[in-house]
C-alpha cells in the first residue's frame, strides 16, 4: 500500500514545489474536473468510477498538490484547496485497482481484487494549467517509488497508454508488452509492464 505521507519536491525547471499524499474522499469531485479536461468523454473514468476506486483502493490513489499561496488569483477563484490540507491544492493523480490478472483485461479494468498481486493504473493526469513541466513523471516515480517499498504486497505494475505517451511510461520505468485488446474509445492502446519483482 502507498504510505500516506507527504513528501516535497523541486523542479529544475520551475520552483514550483510538490507535495504527494493519498487523494481522499472529498478531493474526489477535484480529481474528476481534472480528469475530464484532460480526456475526451468516451475516455474519461465518470464520477462513481473514481468514488469506487478511491473507496476500494484508496492506498492506490495518490495525489500531486501544490500550496495555494503559489496559485494566481484566477487559480483560486476557481479551485477549492483539498479539505484536510487547506493550504494544498491537487493539480494531478495517480489511481489504480488491484487485479488477478497478469495482463490488463477489461475485467481489471472496472474491478477491484483486494488479494490481487498486479496494480492496474487507470488514469494518470495533470491538471492543464500544470502540464509540461515535468509533474507527470515525478507523481509516477513518487508512486512506483512508493510501491517498491511495499513489492511484498505486489508484483507488477500494469497499464495502457496512446502511443505517444509511451515514451512517457518508458521514462518511468515501465517496458512496453505490445498491443492491448482491450478497447476504450476509438484509438488502439498499448499494453506497459513494470514488474516490481523477479517473475518466478
Amino acid at each position: 500500500m502507498l504510505k500516506n505521507t507527504r513528501r516535497i519536491g523541486t523542479f529544475s525547471s520551475t520552483t514550483m514545489q510538490l507535495d504527494f499524499k493519498l487523494v481522499t474522499a472529498p478531493e474526489i469531485e477535484e480529481a474528476v474536473r481534472i480528469e475530464e479536461e484532460g480526456f475526451p468523454p468516451d475516455e474519461a473514468g465518470s464520477l462513481e468510477t473514481f468514488r469506487f476506486r478511491q473507496s476500494q483502493a484508496p492506498d492506490l490513489f495518490l495525489g500531486a498538490y501544490t500550496s495555494t499561496s503559489s496559485l494566481t488569483e484566477s487559480d483560486s477563484s476557481t479551485s477549492s484547496p483539498s479539505s484536510d490540507q487547506p493550504n494544498l491544492q491537487l493539480i494531478g493523480y495517480v489511481c489504480s485497482t488491484l487485479s488477478l490478472s497478469k495482463t490488463i483485461t477489461h475485467a481489471s479494468m472496472s474491478t477491484h481484487i483486494s488479494h490481487g498481486r498486479s496494480i492496474c493504473i487507470h488514469s494518470v493526469c495533470v491538471d492543464k494549467k500544470y502540464r509540461r513541466q515535468g509533474i507527470a513523471l515525478r507523481l509516477l516515480k513518487e508512486y512506483i517509488s512508493r510501491l517498491q517499498n511495499n513489492s511484498n504486497l505486489y508484483d507488477r505494475i500494469l497499464l495502457i497508454a496512446h502511443e505517444e505517451l509511451i515514451p512517457l511510461y518508458e521514462n518511468a520505468g515501465f517496458t512496453l508488452v505490445g498491443k492491448s485488446e482491450v478497447t476504450h474509445g476509438p484509438r488502439p492502446w498499448f499494453e506497459m509492464r513494470l514488474d516490481l519483482k523477479d517473475e518466478q
